[in-house]
């Protein structure tokens, strides 16, 4: 198989499995949700952010290592053995410390599913090997079905435990069978298994080459999920809970306004590196399609929250609701993050590339931390607000990344954004003008659904085309040349 035609195949096998993944884990996740206590769901939020920071910062760097030395075993023997050698210390840190976590977070039952998660640790370590070793045969299609049988394998272990009114080990067995399989599966299908000892000097090779990696996970996790940690600290466990919903929902939302895009953003923008008009004109229509697929995406989704949560999780959920509509606004900043890293990593600017995941990472964190006393709403239009802050730090990048000022790829967000507030301010307005039902009942959410649904995106579609017709145009057709057999030439603006 060539490599162009790997590399396709593989991503039409990632692109596949990450929408069935995602349709059954949700699938798998509304079915829980009714069956287990906010708290529960809270402290489980927690547990799996501390045990998933420590994987991320252990498993830094190993994959890459192993990909980009295909054969060489003792390259394989180093980077396996310095990730379980650094896993088991850091499984056994949070071994220890699950009594002192669960006081900070006045939640005696996260001592034992901090222990039971903290597990997890340890299986990544025999993990990351045999993946990379299928990802330098392209062997994405066996990936992306391990993946796939992990998460069904979890689903059903989980939902058997939690009709026999098992609520809280459902949770915690659904993480664990999930990795263990997805461990075992992979080192099956590359038919690897753990090698001997190699020398210390050979571990300390491979663990010089991990750690800024290490460092990168560590970041991005804390940016994506991992502040849940700090939100935990400052309010209840069962609030935690409910924003782990709304957090997972936005998630979500961001993979599918941003994943089919992003995937393309680092080969175009090494192929028109050395040449400055191309680049800018690339990076012109790409920021076109990410404002207005980003902003669309939240301007909807923000509008339906409300029966989107309820219809999924329950009544009892609704709480989460209005924390979700502010928390769809996130997806914009994250669109010009996810813009920004491959940019500079094409022009080789590894620091700068760190330096601004910090930052991202850090005024995140910052904002969960100060905001979260005052309630989950509070918290959601603060991590909204700081969107708004990262877009005008992220400049600086964005600058660099073009070779010219950033406000003409700015300013492509002013009609979408002016659309997202009409298409909001439309549907909450047919929502009060128009009665579907009383109360929470179902009837009384698919109702509005269907009217939130349906305002929202004519709303939005109707404001752009007034603005921006030919950008939407322009959108559609570029849209439709992806599906063309005929190749189809980056137009220069």
């Amino acid at each position: 198989m060539s490599l162009g035609r790997g590399a396709a195949h593989g991503a039409a096998w990632n692109l596949a499995t990450a929408i069935g993944e995602r349709s059954l884990g949700f699938l798998v996740l509304a079915i829980l949700i009714r069956h287990v206590t906010v708290r529960d769901v809270g402290v489980v939020a927690i547990a799996s952010a501390l045990s998933e920071i420590g994987r991320m910062i252990t498993t830094g760097g190993a994959g890459e290592q192993v990909v980009a030395s295909p054969g060489d075993r003792r390259v394989e023997a180093g980077a396996f053995w310095a990730q379980f050698l650094l896993a088991l210390a850091m499984a056994a840190a949070l071994f220890a410390a699950a009594p002192v976590l669960a006081r900070l977070y006045d939640a005696p039952v996260l001592q034992w599913v901090t222990r039971a998660l903290s597990f997890n640790i340890v299986i990544g370590a025999f993990l990351i090997v045999p993946s990379a070793r299928l990802a330098q045969r392209f062997g994405f299609r066996t990936l992306s079905l391990m993946s796939l049988g992990s998460t069904i394998l979890a689903g059903v272990v989980a939902l058997s435990l939690v009709f026999n009114g098992y609520g809280l080990d459902a949770l915690i067995a659904q993480r664990v069978v999930g990795i263990s399989f997805y461990a075992i599966a992979a080192s099956t299908a590359a038919r690897w298994r753990p090698p001997a000892f190699p020398s210390w000097r050979t571990i300390g090779s491979a663990m010089r080459f991990n750690i800024p990696m290490m460092g990168a996970s560590f970041v991005d996790y804390i940016a994506a999920t991992g502040y849940v940690v700090l939100v935990g600290i400052r309010m209840p466990v069962a609030a935690v809970g409910e924003f782990r919903i709304a957090q997972r929902l936005a998630e979500v939302l961001q993979e599918l306004a941003i994943f089919p895009a992003s995937k393309v953003f680092l080969p175009v923008f090494v192929t028109v590196r050395n040449d400055p008009e191309r680049r800018f004109a690339v990076a012109r229509d790409l920021m076109d399609a990410i404002a207005i697929g980003s902003l669309a995406a939240a301007a909807i989704a923000g509008a339906m929250a409300r029966p989107i949560v309820v219809l999924m999780f329950g009544p009892r959920w609704v709480e989460a609701a209005p924390v979700f509509a502010a928390m769809s606004l996130i997806v914009p900043a994250a669109a010009i993050y996810a813009f920004v890293n491959p940019m500079l990593t094409a022009l080789r600017r590894p620091v700068l590339v760190s330096v601004f995941a910090a930052l991202n990472a850090a005024t995140i964190a910052l904002a969960a931390w100060f905001a979260a006393p005052f309630g989950l709403v509070t918290l959601a239009w603060t991590l909204a607000a700081r969107g708004v802050l990262t877009a005008a730090l992220l400049l600086p990048a964005l600058s660099i990344g073009i070779g010219r000022s950033a406000w003409p790829l700015l300013r492509l967000f002013i009609a979408p954004f002016t659309a997202l507030i009409a298409a909001r301010v439309a549907a909450a307005a047919a929502m009060a003008a128009i009665h579907t039902g009383p109360g929470l009942t179902l009837h009384a959410m698919i109702g509005q659904l269907l009217v939130d649904g349906a305002v929202s995106s004519t709303v939005f579609l109707a404001v752009m085309l007034a603005l921006a017709p030919r950008r939407v145009v322009a959108l559609v057709r570029r849209m439709l040349g992806m599906f063309s057999r005929a190749p189809v030439e980056v137009e220069v603006v």
